[in-house]
């Protein structure tokens, strides 16, 4: 093939045309190039966190040398996946390869332009990421990119080594097929045969980094021999792909030690280039019936799926799923009957003790300020934030918040945080040498817990999803659900590892504010309410005595509708677990239950948690007007309120095809604020002149630098977290909580 002109040239160079080919053909194996590019560039998850993954890769807690090593090793497996699996697809259309000594080195070094462009993007990506978000000095930004570039190379140099070995060992292979020189020129050479019209015309190629070669004319040479070359090389590549998956089988089972959580990022990559080879693998195998027979075998794991053949559901741990025939049955009539009247007395009769337990903490004759506070959901963010207000508030109150302190409810993040401090406090109630206004608290609960969710979906969920731990004769998978728990536990120090029942006796006697953890069932968007107390009072709306004995049950008492199942059983990380279940970053929990419902998160139903505590206020409003001097109703939430986003001038075409369908989900927490609103208005008028309401709401120090809703903070939005304690709003709502408790002191 003859060429002059130099952009026809690099029109049909090797490079060029390998790329075009890759938009041609197997499109598929560019989308895992898309959704990096995506990713590491804050498009794709962005709402989870996901760059921090790429950009910030944590290994045992750390970012670090270490980290970026691994991050590179992983990216190095990808890119040679990548190289793999379209040498295996494309290089029957460019048999001038086989021509060449060592065919796969110059097939990956004509094929990097997605590679290169790919490395680039993210050190300066990371560049900017580790300087403005995590707050790295050049010297720490430097080491970080060396450790990836180490790592990466490292993969590349050991790859070419084992490439070039299986070179030498196929040429033998070929000088003892052939004998002599007769032979090899008969087998060889073939020049009466038809041109291939698969082969796609090439110009030149590199043949080393810095120097261009004209590709050789094969047209003469017998295509059989030149196939059977390519595919021993592709036999070769195969078995690097099968080491991948080794890997990841042995990642799933060492996931338990710390050393072998790897950092997310890298097990994406190890994951992305697992399924990049079996993807070109299957094609290449079945070519036409690929499609076909992927259908016959989404078909068979549907079939199986909804025969229970396959069932991978997570559950909550400690809870009974093995007695089938104990399971309660979940419908309207038969909640009706269980939430009756007669049971809701008995559970008021009980939290009453509870009141005049809590009362009884005060100066006889006193009439105490009661406290109840609701935490939004908000990833990290509102867990951090939560963390943040609670500490400084007890501070101010000398620690005697929780004292005062009756109700914590909430969704999501924001109860992680309200857990954490509970336990904290009850810790130091029991004699533990703790300081609850320790920043130390705050940083713990701040740590990354994305990390590790991400790994686990990488390696466990979908490579491993056999894997299972045992609690009694209850067998749980070993999923991200559970990785999550097992990550919170060692972020806290193990605090948190105990059961609801661990909470009921410091609940009873009022050592402990209640708190109520609360999940959405997706069966018909009930709440389910978590509670080491009978709470079935707060399960429907309390009518007037002239509707006697009618239920109108919007919500489920978890401890009481599930005790046959052991509910008291459970671990506090699961019901955690269950009030922070973020669409497909956790996997939704099932409940035991007849037929078998599913939970996810607590915010899609109430993301602030008022809805809970302002029935408990309606429900208790005549003891609380007796024996309180008020209420104070505090909002510990992770956005600003009424933060209406400014309307569009003009509207795209893709504005005008999405916004109906996402419209209520980019506004469901304004519309709950209305609802939550025009109630709490209402309910003011149950506590005249005794109902006071603070909001504190995180406010970024700059509205284009707001922390992520995600399981990862950065350094910069830790501070900035911290730093929105000092916003003039919250310094107001200090003051305001200080002073309904001081002048209750002075008008004692």
């Amino acid at each position: 093939m003859k060429v002059k002109f130099l952009p026809v040239k690099i029109y049909y160079s090797f490079p060029i045309q390998l790329l075009l080919l890759h938009f041609r053909k197997y499109q598929i194996l560019v989308v895992f190039w898309a959704v990096l590019f995506s990713t590491v560039n804050g498009n794709f998850a962005k709402v989870f966190g996901g760059d921090a993954l790429f950009l910030a890769p944590e290994y045992l807690g750390k970012v670090n040398f270490y980290s970026t090593t691994i991050l590179g090793l992983a990216t190095g497996l990808f890119a040679m996946s990548w190289n793999i699996t379209t040498f295996i697809l494309h290089t029957g259309r460019f048999k001038f390869l086989a021509t060449t000594s060592q065919p796969f080195f110059k097939y990956c070094l004509n094929n990097s332009i997605f590679p290169l462009a790919f490395i680039i993007n993210l050190l300066f990506r990371g560049w900017e990421y580790q300087r403005y978000q995590q707050l790295s000095t050049v010297p720490e930004i430097l080491l970080l990119s060396e450790g990836f570039i180490c790592g990466y190379l490292f993969v590349i140099f050991f790859s070419f080594f084992y490439f070039f070995n299986a070179d030498k060992n196929i040429g033998r292979r070929l000088g003892k097929q052939f004998g002599n020189t007769r032979n090899f020129v008969r087998t060889v050479f073939k020049p009466t045969q038809d041109k291939d019209e698969n082969a796609l015309p090439v110009h030149n190629y590199f043949n080393s980094p810095w120097k261009l070669r004209r590709a050789r004319n094969v047209d003469h040479y017998n295509k059989r021999y030149l196939d059977s070359i390519l595919k021993q090389h592709h036999f070769a590549a195969m078995i690097t792909v099968g080491c991948a998956l080794v890997f990841l089988v042995f990642l799933s089972y060492m996931m338990d030690f710390s050393v072998f959580r790897i950092p997310a990022g890298a097990s994406v990559m190890i994951f992305f280039a697992f399924l990049i080879g079996v993807a070109g693998a299957y094609a290449y195998m079945l070519q036409s019936w690929a499609i076909p027979v992927l259908l016959l075998m989404t078909i068979g794991l549907n079939w199986m799926v909804e025969h229970n053949l396959v069932d991978n559901r997570n559950k909550g741990y400690g809870l009974n799923y093995h007695e089938r025939d104990a399971r309660p049955q979940y419908s309207v009539s038969a909640l009706q009957q269980f939430f009756t009247e007669a049971r809701a007395r008995n559970d008021k009769e009980q939290t009453l003790q509870i009141l005049e337990n809590w009362k009884a903490k005060f100066p006889e004759g006193e009439k105490p300020k009661l406290i109840v506070v609701n935490f939004s959901g908000g990833g990290l963010r509102a867990a951090t934030w939560s963390m943040n207000v609670l500490q400084r508030l007890d501070t101010l109150m000398k620690g005697e918040l929780m004292d005062h302190t009756f109700l914590m409810t909430g969704a999501s993040g924001g109860m992680i945080g309200a857990s954490y401090f509970r336990a904290l406090y009850l810790e130091k109630q029991q004699g533990m040498l703790i300081n609850l206004h320790d920043s130390v608290y705050t940083e713990r609960i701040a740590r990354d817990l994305l990390n590790s969710v991400f790994t686990s979906m990488a390696v466990n969920d979908f490579i491993t999803p056999f894997r299972s731990f045992r609690i009694g004769n209850d067998v749980y998978a070993k999923d991200r659900g559970y990785t999550f728990e097992m990550q919170l536990n060692a972020n806290t120090d193990n605090v948190l590892d105990k059961t609801l029942k661990y909470y009921q006796d410091p609940e009873l006697k009022a050592q402990i504010p209640m708190l109520i953890w609360s999940a959405t069932i997706n069966a018909d968007g009930r709440k389910l309410l978590i509670s080491p107390q009978p709470v079935s009072y707060l399960c429907s709306p309390e009518y007037s005595p002239s509707m006697p004995g009618f239920q109108d049950v919007d919500g489920v008492d978890f401890g009481q509708y599930f005790a046959r199942q052991g509910a008291m059983n459970m671990k506090v990380t699961s019901a955690i677990r269950m009030c922070a279940t973020f669409p497909y970053v956790l996997p939704n929990v099932f409940l035991p239950s007849n037929p078998i419902v599913d939970v996810m998160d607590a915010g899609i139903r109430d993301n602030f948690g008022q809805e809970t505590s302002m029935r408990f206020l309606h429900i208790f409003r005549e003891w609380i007007n007796e024996n309180t001097s008020g209420v104070i109703f505090l909002q510990i939430r992770d956005t600003r309120k009424n933060d209406i986003k400014g309307i569009q001038q003009s509207m795209e075409l893709s504005d005008m095809a999405f916004d109906p369908l996402f419209t209520m989900q980019q506004h469901w927490s304004a519309m709950q604020d209305f609802v939550q609103d025009a109630e709490l208005n209402y309910l003011e008028g149950y506590f005249p002149g005794k109902f006071h309401r603070v909001i504190f709401q995180y406010v970024p120090q700059k509205e284009d630098r707001a922390a992520a809703l995600s399981l990862h903070l950065t350094s910069r939005e830790k501070i900035d977290i911290a730093g929105a304690l000092d916003n003039p709003a919250n310094r107001t709502a200090f003051d305001s909580v200080m002073h309904l408790i001081n002048y209750q002191k002075v008008n004692k």
